[in-house]
């Protein structure tokens, strides 16, 4: 099989970042069974249409799912329009010999009829070949703004699935829950604290959740509102850790 040119663009992959760690709650239930069942492919469907509002856990559930399929010795690749690296439509080339694709953000696919036909034919290869695509963007994928018509009907057509935002309530019995499966007892307090002094993206509070589990070993203390003072003026010290 030829290899994709493009393959260095795939993101380094955060081992904290699992399908497992992710929030589980009535409003994710939905999406969280698609995901699973498009990495294992026990959907009848080569394409699934993921979107949500910014900071819901879009970019931490894909990187999870593309986790997942290397996990599965898939070959996968992760691709993400919200930076400045993706200019050249030369990132398509061999894109369907791979097994799944993740596209990222793509309510910021440049513009343009040449970049739309790429899209298209990308999309047309892959069904040939029968390599699986999930596309991730803010908006459904009517409002994107696409002229070709015939990528925009491919588009439509792609089952869709919302990754809603979460209440409060519902993050925090969600991060209560995924602290009890790392074997950790958070007082309601602290994950209130957590939820009111620090970033309310979904996939944030995952990383923190991460993040604190590992900065209570090292210090050897139990999770505490003093405890995660601690690791936020640490963040703030050493932003790259």
């Amino acid at each position: 099989m030829n290899q994709p040119k493009q393959l260095h663009l795939d993101m380094r992959i955060d081992k904290s970042i699992t399908l497992d760690n992710f929030i589980s709650c009535s409003s994710t239930k939905l999406v969280l069974k698609a995901s699973n069942d498009f990495v294992s492919n026990s959907l009848i469907l080569n394409s699934l249409y993921l979107w949500g509002k910014d900071g819901v856990g879009k970019n931490y559930l894909l990187n999870a799912m593309n986790k997942k399929c290397k996990e599965n010795k898939l070959n996968s690749i992760f691709l993400s329009f919200s930076g400045a690296a993706l200019k050249d439509m030369s990132i398509f080339e061999g894109l369907e010999e791979l097994d799944v694709i993740f596209l990222e953000s793509l309510e910021k696919y440049p513009k343009g009829k040449e970049w739309e036909v790429a899209l298209f034919n990308l999309i047309n290869n892959c069904l040939t070949t029968g390599s699986r695509v999930l596309f991730s963007s803010n908006q459904v994928a009517k409002d994107l703004g696409i002229e070709l018509p015939d990528l925009k009907s491919r588009l439509v057509a792609i089952p869709a699935f919302e990754l809603p935002e979460l209440t409060e309530k519902e993050k925090i019995s969600a991060l209560k829950e995924s602290a009890q499966r790392k074997g950790l007892m958070f007082e309601e307090r602290v994950l209130t604290y957590i939820i009111n002094h620090t970033s309310r993206s979904l996939s944030d509070l995952l990383k923190l959740m991460f993040d604190l589990d590992i900065f209570s070993l090292e210090r050897k203390r139990k999770i505490s509102i003093s405890l995660v003072r601690d690791l936020l003026a640490n963040k703030e010290d050493n932003p790259s850790t």
